[in-house]
């Protein structure tokens, strides 16, 4: 055998097991970020069935579409208190006196309610900053986790095309022997 057969055989052999390793990294990149999509045979028939319909025009279909839309509606618990009114022989002074009363009631209830929705809403800040940090480091670790992923299957495709473009250098060499 001589060195260009020995070359041409060499070099072939690296093309081939490039063209190898890059498909299967090609197929691991695939697999861990795209796990869904149809495999080599369904996205060839894919591909058939494309062909088939650029030289075979279909007729256009008709439609109609129908939506629905419904809301429950959200229910609110409520407290209730009941005032009693003063008695209708009461007087002006007497009534004068309910209603100041019932203002300071309500000025004191109202005040209360302040507090409290004060309070919630800073819980409630609080509960929603937290989740969303929360959130952020999952999509950050999540993001992080795709790249190494993606970056191992593209490393080992990166390999294999060097194999293979090694092999058509050698293979070239050996033709020119």
């Amino acid at each position: 055998m001589t060195a260009g057969a020995v070359l041409n055989l060499i070099g072939g052999c690296l093309q081939l097991v490039g063209l190898g390793v890059a498909g299967l990294g090609v197929r691991r990149t695939r697999l861990e970020h795209a796990r869904e999509r149809l495999g080599t045979w369904g996205q060839a028939k894919e591909w058939l069935g494309a062909l088939r319909r650029i030289f075979k025009r279909l007729p256009p279909v008709a439609g109609t579409a129908t939506m629905v839309i419904s809301a429950d509606a959200a229910g609110a618990a409520f407290n209730a208190t009941v005032v009693a009114a003063p008695a209708s022989d009461a007087t002006a002074a007497q009534r004068e006196q309910f209603l100041v009363e019932r203002v300071i009631w309500l000025q004191e209830e109202a005040g209360r309610l302040r507090e409290s929705v004060a309070g919630e809403g800073r819980e409630l800040r609080a509960a929603i900053s937290n989740l969303g940090g929360a959130v952020n480091e999952q999509a950050d670790q999540l993001r992080k986790d795709m790249d190494l992923a993606m970056a191992d299957g593209l490393a080992q495709e990166a390999m294999g095309l060097w194999f293979a473009a090694l092999g058509t250098v050698l293979t070239i060499i050996g033709a020119a022997i």
